[in-house]
């Protein structure tokens, strides 16, 4: 069986050298120490802007969970195709989506973190990173967080108003809690990045889809040298996310 590192090698020389400087380091500021969860979101505008925040703040897990709401149709204008650089998964098929999400993630180690406008929840700049990996809950655009979310929630998150508004678009809420405590995690002492093993299958992976005709070159590779095919996936693959137009 051919290892991830042939692998890697092999495809790619069948990309640019550019993009392959690109993927690596990208991928080395990858982290899964933070996570971000989304429940019931409805505006296609919203979703898209949440995955295009993920991707430019090094946020590699995306948790969708879909109770009331399916996944709205990315807009790939506001995505710009960075749903193809995200692990993202779907809960979708159960009566209580989010107990099993969030209890999925509570096993893995994660803190359940909701955010809220709620004014004596924990400030974004006071937050604990220190306390352990954090699954940042974002509710929808209308009722916010479910009833389940509080009930499960380990702690409150906030961003500090000022203002007459009480709450900000979902979107930009996102981008500034993600932006604020990425760059407090990358200025710590906490170790964020990506174990060696997971930033290899991420690179495949990414290697993998920047090649024209990625996986047909990988297949036809194996064939000629008549080795077992041990492809490298995402839970979720393209394919399984609405994408409108994808890049």
């Amino acid at each position: 069986m051919i290892k991830n590192d042939e692998l890697l090698t092999m495809l790619a020389r069948h990309v640019t050298a550019a993009r392959f400087r690109r993927i690596v380091e990208v991928s080395s500021l990858r982290t899964r120490y933070l996570a971000m969860v989304a429940e019931d979101l409805y505006y296609s505008q919203n979703a898209s802007a949440l995955l295009r925040s993920c991707d430019c703040f090094g946020i590699q897990d995306v948790h969708i969970i879909e109770n009331r709401n399916r996944l709205p149709t990315i807009n790939r204008h506001v995505a710009l195709g960075t749903s193809r650089w995200l692990t993202i998964r779907r809960y979708r098929d159960r009566a209580d989506n989010t107990r099993t999400a969030l209890s999925a993630l509570k096993r893995r180690g994660y803190r359940i973190v909701a955010t809220v406008p709620d004014t004596d929840a924990c400030s974004i700049h006071d937050f604990s990173l220190d306390a352990g990996p954090a699954a940042l809950v974002f509710g929808n655009e209308r009722d916010g967080i479910s009833p389940e979310v509080r009930e499960m929630a380990d702690e409150f998150l906030t961003i500090p108003m000022c203002g007459f508004a009480e709450s900000l678009n979902i979107s930009v809420s996102a981008a500034i809690i993600l932006s604020t405590l990425g760059d407090r995690l990358r200025r710590g002492q906490i170790s964020w990045q990506l174990p060696e093993e997971d930033l290899a299958e991420l690179r495949l992976k990414w290697v993998r889809r920047s090649a024209k005709r990625g996986t047909e070159i990988e297949e036809e590779y194996f064939r000629r040298f008549h080795r077992s095919i041990d492809l490298v996936e995402s839970d979720v693959t393209e394919k399984d996310i609405p994408v409108g137009d994808q890049e």
